[in-house]
């Protein structure tokens, strides 16, 4: 019996950057609050982009960060001089088979054009740059 294909849903094309530079800070809100205020300091930790797309991103982080997290990011891109800043939403975090850094998903909520303009050209100049699929 045939298994059942799954259905892709994502609406932009992914890449798995090289070297894409990821600095992500905590805003607002989240789970383990500091005592008697419903917040946390925010943190800030150096990562690498796993995949990133005009729509979102996913990296690896060292704690837990719920689904709804508002955090700030910054994107150093290897051509650009300035970072690209952007807020991002928690779309999902898990940790796959239960060791090593989590894993983040998050959806870009709030990114200057002229910023997603420079993402675009990236993912589009790196996806050129890439080997074709052999042929038969």
């Amino acid at each position: 019996m045939p298994q059942p294909t799954m259905q892709e849903q994502r609406r932009f094309v992914r890449l798995a950057p090289p070297s894409i530079g990821l600095t992500y800070r905590v805003v607002g809100p989240v789970c383990r609050a500091e005592p008697g205020t419903g917040r946390r300091e925010a943190e800030e930790a150096v990562q690498a982009a796993e995949d990133i797309s005009q729509g979102g991103v996913r990296f690896p982080a060292s704690e837990r960060l719920p689904q709804g997290a508002r955090l700030e990011l910054e994107l150093a891109l290897p051509a650009e001089e300035t970072p690209i800043q952007a807020q991002v939403e928690v779309i999902w975090c898990a940790r796959f088979q239960g060791k090593g850094p989590y894993e983040v998903g998050c959806r870009f909520i709030q990114i200057d054009p002229l910023d997603r303009g420079k993402l675009i050209h990236h993912v589009h100049e790196t996806l050129k740059q890439r080997k074709p699929f052999a042929q038969p």
